[in-house]
């Protein structure tokens, strides 16, 4: 049987980014930020990872600080991703922690690491046709950042016994029982 669902929303920004788009690897294509943000400031990892992680954008003005996706289907399953990946941008050797929110509802609180990749994921349903990622300052002197930010467009079919009406799946951790490969 063939799916006749038609994926609408699959897109891949790479936060900070100098290029408009590339294609990675895996056949993915990553779009720089700047149609999505209007505040905060470019960075590079001082000590880089490949395109998406290499780049960043670090919001050292304000509260809290948005993205803003349109045009997604009112009610629609939506997997959004976001990566942080600090790299010692700022000379500080500090990771910052930080809120992410999404649709005004806190997602997590995030806890960055100085070389490790950290991310946050969450499958909801929109109440809207935009949908908005929120970086939220927390603490004094800790300046949220993000490295990129993921969204797909889900099958109405999955996960229908969660009322999302409510509420919103949130990845807690992933591992890979009897693998020895990254998942």
């Amino acid at each position: 049987p063939v799916c006749a669902f038609a994926f609408s929303v699959f897109l891949s920004i790479d936060c900070g980014s100098s290029s408009k788009s590339y294609t990675d690897n895996n056949n993915i294509t990553w779009v720089n930020d700047g149609a999505y943000v209007r505040t905060g400031t470019t960075g590079t990892a001082t000590v880089p990872l490949n395109p998406p992680m290499a780049a960043l954008r670090y919001f050292p003005a304000g509260k809290k600080n948005c993205y803003s996706i349109s045009g997604v289907p009112k009610g629609s399953k939506v997997l959004v991703r976001a990566t942080f990946y600090y790299g010692n941008y700022d000379g500080l050797s500090s990771p910052p922690a930080f809120d992410l929110q999404f649709d005004g509802n806190h997602w997590v609180s995030v806890e960055t690491k100085l070389r490790a990749v950290i991310f946050a994921e969450t499958i909801y349903a929109t109440k809207g046709e935009n949908i908005s990622i929120c970086l939220a300052r927390t603490r004094p002197g800790h300046v949220p950042f993000i490295s990129s930010l993921e969204l797909r467009l889900l099958d109405p079919h999955v996960y229908i016994y969660h009322d999302f009406t409510s509420s919103a799946l949130i990845t807690m951790s992933r591992w890979a029982f009897g693998l020895s490969d990254v998942v």
